[in-house]
């Protein structure tokens, strides 16, 4: 007995002399943060965002567009309409789109219609189309760059959008539709 107490101690010993065996579990949690832009273009009645009386108004313009019908967007016209920063018209903002179109490769209704159909952005307490209204070049997207298209060429020296861009209030007036600065 002496000896199977004596071989028992002897395995102890070198049991714990080689320290066991132990289990160790490890976790590893790896997590990683996505952060996605999504930029929706929206047109129509309905658009997203958009108080009813300036999806309204953001809808008839689109229709006349769409429609090529300068004189479709008469009723949306009144005096304090901004149209160009130059002289105005005598015959008001119609005349001067329609002259713009004979003299240059221009189509401002062409132009309207595109913008119409971008997302916006809300600067001021309006709603200007198309968003890069706001924008320096350097903060655009490429996907913003793909939006705009060759409009993306309208941002001046050191300044803003200075493209096509047109603007609606919130009780849906129709406050401009001008290009330049």
């Amino acid at each position: 007995m002496r000896g199977f107490f004596l071989v028992g101690l002897i395995v102890a010993a070198v049991l714990v002399g080689c320290g066991g065996t132990e289990t160790v579990t490890t976790t590893v949690t790896e997590s990683e943060t996505v952060t996605e832009t999504v930029t929706e273009t929206v047109a129509g009645e309905g658009a997203t965002g958009l108080p009813d009386a300036v999806a309204e108004t953001h809808a008839g313009l689109l229709a006349a567009a769409e429609a090529g019908d300068y004189e479709a967007l008469r009723p949306y016209l009144h005096d304090e309409f901004s149209y160009t920063f130059g002289l105005p018209d005598e015959d008001g903002p119609i005349a001067y789109w329609q002259t713009v179109e004979a003299e240059s490769d221009e189509r401002p209704i062409e132009v309207l219609e595109r913008i119409l159909r971008m997302p916006y952005t809300l600067f001021a307490g309006s709603y200007i189309w198309p968003f890069a209204y706001d924008k320096q070049p350097d903060e655009l997207t490429e996907y913003e760059r793909e939006l705009l298209g060759d409009l993306a060429e309208s941002f001046g020296q050191g300044s803003g959008y200075l493209g096509w861009r047109t603007g609606i209030q919130p009780d849906g007036t129709w406050q401009f539709f001008i290009a330049g600065d």
